[in-house]
Formats: C-alpha cells, sequence, structure tokens
C-alpha cells in the first residue's frame, strides 16, 4: 500500500499546493517535465513585458497626425490586442472621432487591414508595411530611431502609400528580470522570440539580460521550438506565452505554459498556467516540480526500506506476522504525511530591483 500510494499522493498534494499559489497543471506527467525543463522560450509582449503599452508617439508622414490616429484606431476597434488597446485609448484620450472600419480582417503575425471612409488600410510591422509602401530614407530613419529607444512601432499605409507611424512602448514586468535570472541560476537557458523588430526587442532584451530572436511570425516561433527539441541529448523545451500567435508554438513545445492573462486559444492549448501573470512562477513550477520528485523518491525508499527490514527480520525470526502488518501500515501513514508536507510548499523569494 506505502508503496502504491507513494507516487500519487505527492502528486495530488503538489497539483494543490501549485493551485494555491495561482500554478494550474494538467496531471502529474506535466508536473514531471517542468522539472527537466533545460530552455525556457518566451513571448515579449504580455509575457516578458506587461502587456499594456502606452502610445507614446504619433507621426504623420503624407497624412496629419490626427488622421493616421483616428485610422488606426478605425480598424483597431473591436480588438483586444494590447496595441490595439494603446491605440484606442491615445484616440480617446485625444477626443479623436474614429471613422467605422469595414472588411476588417488579422494578416497573421503581421497586421490588420480593412477599408475606413473608402479607405484601403493596413496597420502592421515596419517591415510588412514596406511590403505594400516603399518607405523612404528618412521614415526608416525616424522609426529606427525609436525602435532604438525601446519602442514599437506599427506603421499606417492608405491606399498603397506610408501615412504615418505610432510608436508604443511596453514596459517589462517587474519580477522579469528576477525571475529570468531564477531560471537561468537552476541552468535553463532562457530566450525571447518575438515578432517585434530587431532594434526593440533587442533593447529589451538587453534590459532584462535574455537572449533575443525577432521578427518572427508563427510558423517561425513554433519551427525555433522544433529546433531546439531536435538538438538532442536532454534537451526539454518550455515555451511560455499569451497570445493566439503562441498557441502552434505552445503545442510544439515538450511544456507549453500559458499566462493567466492570455487568450483562451493559449490557455487552451498550453500544459499549464501561471494565473498570476509572474515571470517568476516559472522558475517556481520548476522548483516545485524538483521538489516532488525528490518527495516521490523518499516514499519509495521508505516504502521499499521497510519492506526489506521486515523481511530481513521475519525470516530471522526476530519479529513476527503482525508487526510486519503494523509496519506496512505505518509506512502507509509514514508516506502519506511525508506527500501532505508539499501543502507547504512555498517558492523562494526573488530578489526584485
Amino acid at each position: 500500500c506505502a508503496l502504491v500510494i507513494s507516487t500519487p499522493a505527492a502528486i495530488a498534494a503538489s497539483l494543490s499546493a501549485g493551485a494555491r499559489r495561482g500554478l494550474l497543471l494538467k496531471g502529474g506527467a506535466v508536473l514531471e517535465n517542468i522539472g527537466r525543463i533545460t530552455v525556457a522560450a518566451f513571448d515579449k509582449t504580455g509575457t516578458l513585458t506587461e502587456g499594456k503599452p502606452k502610445v507614446t508617439d504619433v507621426i504623420g508622414f503624407d497624412h496629419s497626425e490626427v488622421d493616421v490616429l483616428r485610422l488606426a484606431a478605425a480598424l483597431e476597434t473591436g480588438s483586444s490586442h494590447p496595441l490595439a488597446v494603446a491605440i484606442l485609448a491615445r484616440a480617446k484620450a485625444d477626443d479623436v472621432a474614429v471613422p467605422a472600419a469595414v472588411d476588417g480582417a488579422a494578416v497573421g503575425g503581421k497586421g490588420v487591414a480593412g477599408r475606413a471612409e473608402g479607405i484601403a488600410l493596413f496597420l502592421g510591422s515596419a517591415s510588412a508595411a514596406g511590403e505594400r509602401a516603399p518607405l523612404t530614407l528618412e521614415q526608416i530613419g525616424r522609426i529606427e530611431a525609436l525602435n532604438a529607444d525601446g519602442k514599437s512601432v506599427a506603421v499606417l499605409v492608405a491606399n498603397n502609400a506610408a501615412a504615418g507611424a505610432i510608436a508604443m512602448r511596453d514596459e517589462p514586468r517587474e519580477d522579469a528580470k528576477a525571475g529570468l535570472k531564477a531560471l537561468t541560476d537552476a541552468g535553463i537557458r532562457t530566450i525571447m522570440l518575438t515578432g517585434d523588430n530587431r532594434r526593440t526587442a533587442a533593447a529589451v532584451g538587453k534590459e532584462l539580460g535574455i537572449e533575443v530572436r525577432a521578427e518572427l511570425l508563427p510558423t517561425d516561433k513554433q519551427r525555433i521550438i522544433q529546433e531546439l527539441k531536435a538538438a538532442g541529448g536532454d534537451v526539454v523545451v518550455a515555451k511560455i506565452g499569451d497570445g493566439i500567435n503562441d498557441a502552434p508554438a505552445l503545442a510544439a513545445a515538450d511544456v507549453g505554459i500559458a499566462m493567466g492573462s492570455g487568450t483562451d486559444v493559449a490557455l487552451e492549448t498550453a500544459d499549464a498556467a501561471v494565473l498570476h501573470g509572474r515571470v517568476g512562477d516559472v522558475a517556481a513550477m520548476v522548483a516545485l516540480s524538483k521538489r516532488t520528485m525528490r518527495n516521490i523518491h523518499q516514499n519509495i525508499t521508505i516504502a521499499l526500506g521497510l519492506k526489506a527490514v521486515f523481511l530481513v527480520t521475519t525470516i530471522a525470526g526476530i519479529t513476527g506476522l503482525w508487526p510486519a502488518i503494523l509496519a506496512d501500515t505505518g509506512a502507509t501513514v509514514l508516506v502519506t504525511m511525508n506527500a501532505l508536507r508539499l501543502l507547504k510548499f512555498e517558492a523562494p523569494e526573488l530578489r526584485i530591483k
């Protein structure tokens, strides 16, 4: 009985302890795999950053700043994406009249397109916008300067011409740097996979001390996860993200972890979820998993150890049947009590600067 219950008792206690702390894991297999992670790949917006960017600059190229803002807001109306929310909030703050848009559609990993006031519009990354409307050297220079400041820039294309740009900045989460350091200290390689431009991603990556791969489409993220897994050896890859664009990579990873503030698609696809949205909670999951595995090994040792002792003493005539039965029952109690210690799990405190 003690041997049989040693593993499920520890798993049940750990899942309960994790749930109390906002760490949801879909079963014992996931709990075990998390402790074996060697590479953790993070999304940027909404995962390493707050996911609440604010518009810092509105620039007009061949349209006025007001027109750029209102047409961009028209395309983003109804969207819950963090960048869309930032644009709509700025339009509301500036008391800008937003026209209705039609034929709106998301362009996977690139931006959003539609029509407003009879104008064909596209709002997306500078590279995606450049495919639809060539940017001048001056315009590229202004965008790169904003990127160097760690700002994300969305370029508005109107009737196949660059109309203007909107710059936004999303600050890193308070515990992001400490959370990443905790993973690094545990021997886990950390990588940031983002669709943002290289300059902005590099600025955030430098601040957080994480390896960066930028300007990626959802398929690129999935491909990189598969390449990391194919590296061989004991590589176990975790993907941490919060958006629809992260779903393919979350599914491809050995362990997919969704941020609690993410989309329903990300939460459904992932194997685990961090409800409080703290980067440090990923390290807490790893710590919980390792502690659980140690507890299971202790339980198995207790169960088999007592069996071995009473087997030898019974054969030697030192103990009889009833002491052996009592010892077996006692071992079950010991194993259960040892497993219940996991309910008191508290992750190591992070030093947040």
